[in-house]
């Protein structure tokens, strides 16, 4: 398959990319993702696209099937060329959903994904944000095109990389230089859960869900004993 590598320039070419993404994290199955897609595709489209221009460091690139034109992948690499945590910003909730047992769980488990950064991250670096491939073009290059392109830009600008990784996305982090520091689980709890909220746990997490946090040093060159994290 050849693939061609482009920035995503407009809110239209985004949501196709968007529909990738949408049917990447569904196969398999993503809480995480079912959480920050929200009420529906298009809200999503358009809120992702909000917090795109909002962030300048923001960049979105695509990977697309040359012979079909189709998108099969794509990528947020954020560029901060600065401590992004310099100044204390409120954390994330998930205002897209109405007040009830859902906003609760989405606001805890997006509290704790984020709650690491700031002190993990307080430097200038760049950030692999979200990072997919459609389910029928996987293990056929696309990633890893997606991650190159970031990787050569921290390599040019002597900054460090970071990513929360799932299990399946560790293994090409790993092989682009990046290392595990450590991991978390997200997993939702309520003291005396509702039937509602059972119903959502055992839908959205069935069991703990793993994030590994992953570091590229600078050059993505890892030597034992004397590259180390800190």
């Amino acid at each position: 398959m050849s693939l061609q590598l482009s920035e995503v320039q407009t809110e239209t070419e985004f949501a196709e990319v968007v529909a990738v993404e949408n049917e990447a994290y569904s196969k398999p199955l993503n809480g995480f993702w079912d959480i920050l897609k929200g009420p529906s595709v298009s809200e999503c489209t358009a809120r992702q696209w909000s917090w795109h221009t909002a962030e300048s460091g923001s960049h979105w690139l695509k990977a697309t099937d040359s012979k079909t034109g189709k998108v099969v992948g794509a990528v947020e690499w954020i560029v901060h060329e600065s401590n992004p945590f310099a100044k204390p910003s409120s954390p994330l909730k998930a205002y897209w959903w109405p007040e009830g047992e859902l906003k609760t769980m989405s606001d805890q488990v997006l509290t704790a994904f984020f709650a690491g950064r700031p002190q993990r991250m307080s430097r200038p670096h760049l950030l692999i944000n979200i990072c997919f491939v459609s389910s029928e073009h996987r293990r056929r290059g696309a990633g890893r095109m997606l991650l190159e392109w970031g990787c050569e830009l921290a390599d040019k600008m002597e900054l460090e990389a970071f990513v929360e990784s799932t299990e399946d996305g560790r293994a090409l982090y790993e092989a682009m230089g990046f290392v595990v520091v450590d991991s978390f689980y997200l997993d939702p709890k309520a003291e005396e859960p509702s039937a509602e909220w059972k119903t959502l746990k055992s839908e959205l997490f069935p069991k703990p869900f793993r994030v590994w946090f992953m570091w590229r040093p600078k050059g993505g060159k890892l030597e034992t004993g004397e590259t180390v994290y800190s």
